[in-house]
């Protein structure tokens, strides 16, 4: 009899074991209207799989749940800039995160953006997006390097970055941001 109390103690130790030996996960979310915005994202998994041992998930913000966020180590949020603000459909989407009791807090937060113009209000972005991930609680991490401290940003439609594409210079710095954030929550999880 004595046995059979111990088999849910056993079962509930074996799911936390398992649980604690899982990979860390990332998820990247964004929205994207040209496209510019998606080529970062896809920049910054590229990162964060070159740096190994951490499980990826990248999408839309059609794509990812909220599941998907309570389950992740690490939340990297990507958005356009329209006129000097966050996209309203990412605003939306952040809006409609679960508060009450702070469940996606101390997890890893990241942001990268994309926008039309040099000056036209990356920084304001993603500060904004920092602080919304701020207020859930999350611990902020910026890029590798001082030119990407608070995140991974383009530039796609002024002298010179007129190319149609977002510039190389650009995307290392947001697979350096995806390496960062990867490398970070590994040792976090150690």
């Amino acid at each position: 009899m004595r046995s059979l109390f111990l088999i849910p103690f056993f079962l509930i130790s074996l799911q936390g074991f398992i649980l604690a030996q899982a990979p860390p996960s990332l998820v990247i979310v964004y929205s994207s209207s040209t496209g510019n915005t998606a080529q970062m994202a896809k920049a910054v998994a590229e990162g964060a799989m070159a740096e190994g041992g951490v499980e990826v998930k990248l999408g839309t913000i059609a794509e990812i749940t909220q599941m998907d966020l309570l389950r992740a180590d690490a939340i990297l949020l990507g958005s356009p800039v329209y006129n000097a603000n966050v996209d309203p459909r990412m605003q939306e989407f952040i809006n409609a995160w679960p508060f009450e009791g702070r469940p996606l807090k101390d997890k890893v937060g990241a942001v990268f953006v994309s926008g039309g113009g040099i000056s036209i209000g990356e920084e304001l972005v993603m500060l904004n997006l920092i602080h919304a991930l701020l207020i859930h609680g999350l611990v902020i991490v910026g890029g590798e390097e001082p030119e990407a401290a608070f995140g991974a940003s383009a530039v796609t439609g002024e002298t010179p970055f007129t190319s149609g594409k977002v510039e190389e210079l650009f995307l290392e710095k947001a697979k350096g941001l995806g390496r960062r954030v990867a490398a970070y929550v590994k040792d976090r999880k150690s």
